[in-house]
């Protein structure tokens, strides 16, 4: 309903009617909207840390392809699920105006982040990559672009390819590589 109607669209009655409860057993459960809304985005959140988990598992060796990956991953899951980009988004903004919810979404959207902050500190380890800032700076970086080039697909599919993602993360990294592998032959000499 979240994800059909907004955030702001979608009532608690109809939501209970959907659900087949009552709208008491809602609220038996969650004190409010927002926090009904809060445990359904935790659960997605989850479910996107277990979807890059089993991309980044398929996918191919070697750290700009893995990468790659997980991006074309992402934008593939907003392609086929855009209302959930979209309602978040919404309450997004409805959380800035109120401190408590705002950190209470804000642990919960760490999630994805610390995941492919794991992933990529794992990776570079593998390849024996220095990699050029904390992985954990890196993985927000990619993340928050990747939620903008998400958002302005949505907005303007002929103007972002869906790939573009995915071509831009897998170059960042062959730079990563490149200039490791630089550094490593000028540490040698």
């Amino acid at each position: 309903m979240f994800a059909q109607e907004g955030f702001h669209g979608a009532s608690l009655q109809r939501i209970a009617q959907q659900a087949g409860f009552t709208t008491g057993a809602i609220y038996w459960h969650f004190e409010s909207k927002d926090q009904l809304f809060l445990a359904v985005f935790e659960q997605y959140a989850l479910s996107r840390v277990g979807e890059l988990d089993r991309a980044h598992a398929d996918a191919p060796r070697g750290l700009p392809a893995r990468a790659r990956e997980l991006a074309d991953q992402w934008m593939l899951r907003v392609s086929e699920d855009p209302g959930m980009v979209v309602v978040t988004i919404e309450f997004f903004v409805h959380a800035l105006r109120v401190p408590a919810l705002r950190e209470q979404l804000a642990t919960r959207l760490a999630a994805v982040r610390l995941a492919v902050g794991r992933i990529l500190d794992e990776d570079a380890r593998e390849a024996g990559v220095e990699l050029p800032m904390p992985a954990q700076d890196i993985a927000t970086a990619m993340r928050e672009l990747g939620v903008g080039l998400a958002l302005a697909q949505l907005t303007d599919p002929d103007a972002i390819p869906p790939d573009l993602y995915g071509r831009f993360v897998e170059t960042f990294y062959e730079l990563v590589l490149s200039a490791s592998k630089v550094g490593g032959a000028r540490d040698a000499s």
